[in-house]
């Protein structure tokens, strides 16, 4: 469902109806039409704590995933929301996309940067034993 407010279209989502998303990622109260950006968490992404209508307590949800739902629907089983840019706070519309965990994780494996690598032989420490008969005991 689309509403205006304040000359800026948002689409409700589908079952949290007292929040609202609009295409750059904006998150707003519907009744108190006040802005909902979320939190920053340990790994990057942004919570935001939502509630049905006449439920009483809230539920935390990831922003990205929110706001994708409020343009397409319920995100279906075994299907993943992605970052296209790798910005993991970067929440517009345009910017995200629908995959299944499989793509997810290879995309993930290719924009990996494995540089520390290449040196790890030289981080090693060896020690060698010095009594061989304790040393398979």
């Amino acid at each position: 469902m689309k509403i205006t407010i304040e000359k800026c279209v948002y689409f409700v989502h589908p079952i949290y109806d007292l929040y609202a998303s609009d295409e750059n990622g904006n998150i707003i109260n519907i009744i108190k039409k006040v802005p909902h950006r979320g939190n920053e968490i340990h790994n990057g992404y942004l919570k935001v704590c939502v509630r049905k209508h006449a439920q009483p307590s809230q539920k935390k949800c990831y922003a990205h995933r929110f706001i994708w739902e409020c343009f397409n629907g319920v995100i279906p089983d075994g299907k993943e929301i992605d970052h296209i840019n790798n910005k993991k706070d970067d929440n517009r519309l345009s910017n995200l996309q629908l995959l299944t965990r499989q793509q997810n994780c290879k995309k993930s494996a290719k924009d990996r940067n494995y540089k520390f690598v290449a040196n790890n032989h030289k981080n090693r420490k060896c020690v060698k034993a010095t009594n061989k008969d304790t040393m398979y005991k």
